[in-house]
């Protein structure tokens, strides 16, 4: 089930269009900080408790029981999918920001003023 931006829709509505993100060049490492640490958080969230989302048995013995669990199963099932794409998608911003701070030398420039706080020089 896609994921729809402000303003309703629902089932069968049509995607909303992909969004630029533009971002000040100043800021690309800190907002690519805050990616790599919101993935290892949803990253490690999914990995430890993935089996207990998802679920297998009915909560009784009988058929009500049985079809929910089904149903709860499949449901489980496609919001841990969902979030691993999600996962996917935000690897790909994250090397995004990644590219556009080398572009903008940013890497180097963190480096410099790092060695500098050191009082080492260069």
């Amino acid at each position: 089930m896609p994921f729809l931006t402000g303003g309703g829709g629902g089932a069968g509505a049509p995607a909303a269009a992909p969004v630029t993100m533009q971002v000040a060049p100043e800021q690309i490492l800190a907002l690519k900080a805050r990616y790599e640490e919101v993935r290892n958080q949803v990253h490690g969230f999914l990995a430890r408790e993935e089996w207990s989302l998802i679920g297998q048995a009915a909560v009784a013995d009988d058929e009500v029981s049985k079809d929910a669990a089904g149903t709860f199963v499949a449901n489980a099932t496609s919001a841990v999918d969902v979030t691993r794409q999600f996962l996917v998608e935000l690897n790909r911003n994250i090397d995004q920001l990644d590219s556009a701070a080398r572009t903008y030398q940013l890497v180097e420039d963190v480096n410099t003023d790092a060695m500098l706080r050191q009082n080492r020089g260069l």
